[in-house]
C-alpha cells in the first residue's frame, strides 16, 4: 500500500485478476510492492493498494488526480521491469480493468479503510447521471453516514450508461451487511431503482497489500 498525497481524487481503476497457480501469495504481495516503487514516481498517483475477494481474486485499487494518468499510466507500465515482474505473476486471460471516473467533487481515499465493496451496473434507459448522483447523496447523508463502519462513498462513470458504486469500510463483515442493507431503506431502493438489476456485478474486497 502506497498513499503518495491525500489530494481529490478524480478516478480510479480497479484491475482484477487471479494469479498463477504456481505463484504464492507470499511472491505476489512482494512483487506488488516492488511495482509500487514505480507507481509513486508516476505522474498524478494518490494511492494504490492490492485487495483480495473470497474467490480467490486479486484487484489492483488505484485514484489518481485526473483519468487521463490512468490512460497514460497504462501505455508505460508494459515497459518498466517491475510491472513486467509483476504481469509476470498473473493469468492474463483473468484481468480485468475498470476506470472509473468519480462522480463526486472533492472525493478523498479514506483512511483506515479495510474494505471496499465494487458495484457496478447499468443505468436504465430514462435514468441520468444527475438522478444518480442525487440518489448517492442522499444514501450517504441518511444511512451510509449513520454507521461508524462507512468511511467513504461515490458512484462513478465507467462508459456510456454503465456506473459503478463503491463504498469503503472498517470491516469485510459490517460493510457488507450495510451495503445489502440497501434493500431495506428508502434511499438505497432509490439508487438501485435506477438500474438495470441484470446487469449488477458485485463483490466484496479485504486490504492484503
Amino acid at each position: 500500500m502506497i498513499r503518495v498525497s491525500n489530494n481529490p481524487a478524480k478516478a480510479m481503476e480497479f484491475t482484477s485478476f487471479k494469479k498463477k497457480e504456481t505463484v504464492t501469495d507470499d511472491e505476489l504481495m512482494a512483487a506488488v510492492q516492488k511495482f509500487e516503487t514505480v507507481l509513486n514516481k508516476q505522474n498524478g498517483i494518490i494511492f494504490h493498494c492490492l485487495v483480495r475477494n473470497f474467490k480467490n481474486e486479486y484487484a489492483n485499487l488505484l485514484f489518481v488526480e485526473e483519468i487521463n494518468h490512468l490512460h497514460l499510466l497504462s501505455e508505460q507500465m508494459g515497459s518498466i521491469p517491475e510491472a513486467k515482474d509483476f504481469f509476470d505473476l498473473i493469468e492474463m486471460q483473468t484481468v480485468k480493468m475498470i476506470f472509473h471516473e468519480i462522480l463526486k467533487d472533492n472525493f478523498q481515499v479514506p483512511q483506515g479503510f479495510s474494505c471496499v465493496e465494487h458495484g457496478t451496473f447499468s443505468l436504465k434507459p430514462d435514468s441520468t447521471f444527475e438522478a444518480l448522483k442525487k440518489a448517492s447523496n442522499e444514501l450517504e447523508t441518511n444511512y451510509l453516514n449513520t454507521f461508524d463502519n462507512s468511511l467513504e462513498h461515490f458512484v462513478g462513470k465507467v462508459k456510456n450508461k454503465v456506473v459503478s458504486e463503491i463504498a469503503f469500510g472498517k470491516t469485510y463483515a459490517k460493510t457488507k451487511e450495510i451495503c445489502y442493507g440497501y434493500y431495506n431503506t428508502p434511499f438505497g431502493k432509490a439508487l438501485l431503482n435506477l438500474a438495470d438489476t441484470e446487469t449488477f456485478d458485485l463483490d466484496f474486497y479485504y486490504v492484503v497489500a
